[in-house]
């Protein structure tokens, strides 16, 4: 997380002279994210995991960033722009972890009866 929100943040100062670099990176962190929540959810249903809570510090974190790239923006007179691909990225960390919260809240259910 740290190394793709120093690229994004680089990048949004920078005026898109990275943007080459987005592409890779978040589909490599989606992949990396995607095996580890799924990893998550596996042991959640077949190992009784009981985990702590990083994916909603996670998420708090990307939503932190997304908001001061928007505030920043406005504040320094629209001058910068949020690339398409920090948006995808930032829709698919959030619809990833819907699905889990939903996993989670369904394993919950299942399990009290």
């Amino acid at each position: 997380m740290i190394v793709i929100s120093v690229v994004i943040i680089v990048d949004f100062f920078s005026f898109g002279k990275y943007s080459f670099l987005l592409s890779p990176l978040t589909l490599l962190y989606i992949s990396l994210l995607s095996v580890y929540v799924t990893s998550k959810e596996f042991q959640r249903w077949f190992l009784s995991y009981q985990g702590r809570h990083p994916g909603e510090i996670a998420v708090a974190l990307w939503t932190g960033l997304i908001i001061l790239m928007l505030i920043l923006n406005g504040w320094l007179g629209g001058k910068y722009h949020i690339s398409q691909e920090v948006i995808s990225l930032y829709l698919t960390i959030i619809s990833i972890f819907i699905v889990s919260k939903g996993s989670k809240a369904f394993y919950r259910l299942r399990s009290s009866r």
